[in-house]
């Protein structure tokens, strides 16, 4: 069957109404970008594709070679409900020194590379956010509840956003209320990883936007308030072959445990990715469900990769470190990789743990702060096929944040357990 063509994707939106088209590009860090034109001027964007100034989007080009294109991805369309607009998600192909440096299409490759290897990846993604108030000139939570509480007002906003997810064609979700006081949680369904990246990205700007027109901000940083929960963004990873998954059982696969073995192999360089900011080191210390040990364990949530065990079934894993602000592309292709690899060098992990990790002596943890990780990463990111030119320009730009931060606010030392006002104005 003939795949769907960038000029019949423009004619689907022209016949379902929609005004405007944003094309958008991913950043290297994960971030949407994006250009936004009326429905009639993006036919000629749907077959030419997008072009920009790459030297003003962190690490594409160098100003002396800065003309980017990109290309409509026909298959990454999602529409706003309500708004007659719609976002369509493009890969960069021009000049190939900038394409080597789209996340997007590096995920694109990783899962081809899956697929020739017989394998297809799930991937489902708990999002979780506070929706936060100014009050006195400071942020505060804009609520005062805690886990499953449904007597709080804005429990109707999260249930908006929701819906207007839902109408958008993310998929439904349970609405609850989290641990920490305004933080609430969307489950994005299993798709596979590019699809599971894109839908991510558009639901962070539908909370967003649905959030603000009830007068609140839904910030996805991982650690707004100290003493509380943070937030994360745990993903839900099955890899399956010929329809059967590879973790399945009443325990977990001989083959799932090697995959197992790699992503937990992997976590210290995928934190660099999957923790990507400062403030992201202050919601992964002891407690308040974030892991600090590199374990696993069937129904630990404090385990660095939890294996669900609902009515005795193991269908997937849940890999715990990641956070709402991580590259979704980079991170999903990091840890398929390291899981594939550790499938295919037959790794072991260790012993399950089945006793509160955070205490647990002897056995390795996630990286202090966001310089420890991208030291790991640096070291490791070469044997998990991450493109030369997309590491060095990934550690370039988050290098100088780790350097902003310090200038701005003193030594790790003395700053990792508040909150600054740096982190707000950087992450809010």
């Amino acid at each position: 069957m003939p795949s769907l063509e960038p000029l019949d994707a423009w004619r689907i939106l022209k016949g379902a109404g929609v005004e405007r088209v944003k094309f958008i590009v991913v950043d290297i860090c994960g971030n949407a970008r994006g250009l936004s034109l009326s429905i009639d001027e993006a036919r000629q964007v749907c077959r030419e594709g997008v072009t920009f100034d790459g030297s003003s989007v962190p690490k594409y080009s160098e100003v002396h070679e800065s003309d980017v294109t990109a290309l409509p991805d026909p298959s990454a369309v999602y529409v706003e409900p309500g708004i007659r607009s719609a976002w369509v998600f493009c890969q960069v192909v021009d000049p190939p020194k900038a394409a080597l440096r789209d996340p997007r299409l590096f995920l694109i490759k990783i899962s081809d590379m899956l697929e020739k290897k017989g394998m297809v990846a799930k991937v489902g993604i708990e999002v979780e956010f506070f929706l936060v108030k100014v009050e006195n000139g400071r942020i505060v939570p804009a609520d005062g509840g805690g886990y499953f509480d449904v007597s709080q007002p804005p429990m109707e906003v999260a249930e908006h956003i929701e819906r207007v997810a839902r109408e958008a064609g993310l998929g439904g979700s349970k609405v609850h209320h989290e641990g920490a006081p305004g933080q609430y949680e969307y489950n994005l369904p299993p798709l596979d990883p590019v699809r599971a990246s894109d839908s991510f990205l558009f639901f962070k700007h539908i909370a967003s936007t649905t959030a603000a027109r009830h007068g609140l901000k839904a910030t996805f940083m991982p650690k707004p308030f100290w003493g509380v929960n943070g937030s994360g963004a745990h993903i839900h990873l099955n890899l399956t072959r010929e329809g059967e998954s590879l973790f399945n059982g009443g325990s977990i696969t001989r083959e799932g445990m090697h995959l197992l073995a790699g992503l937990l192999g992997c976590s210290k360089a995928a934190a660099a990715v999957a923790a990507p900011t400062v403030n992201s080191y202050k919601r992964l210390i002891p407690h308040h469900e974030a892991p600090t040990r590199l374990v696993w364990g069937y129904s630990n949530r404090s385990t660095l990769v939890r294996v669900p065990n609902y009515c005795g079934l193991s269908n997937r894993v849940e890999v715990r470190e990641p956070d709402p602000l991580m590259n979704p592309y980079l991170t999903l292709a990091m840890l398929l990789t390291a899981a594939v690899k550790g499938l295919e060098r037959k790794a072991e992990p260790p012993e399950p743990v089945a006793v509160p990790a955070y205490d647990m002596t002897g056995v390795e943890e996630t990286p202090l702060n966001l310089l420890e990780a991208l030291h790991a990463f640096e070291n490791a990111f070469r044997d998990l096929d991450v493109p030369g030119e997309l590491a060095s320009a990934y550690l370039e730009v988050k290098k100088r944040e780790w350097r902003e931060y310090i200038e701005a606010n003193g030594s790790w030392g003395e700053t990792w357990n508040k909150i600054t006002p740096w982190e707000y104005e950087r992450y809010l």
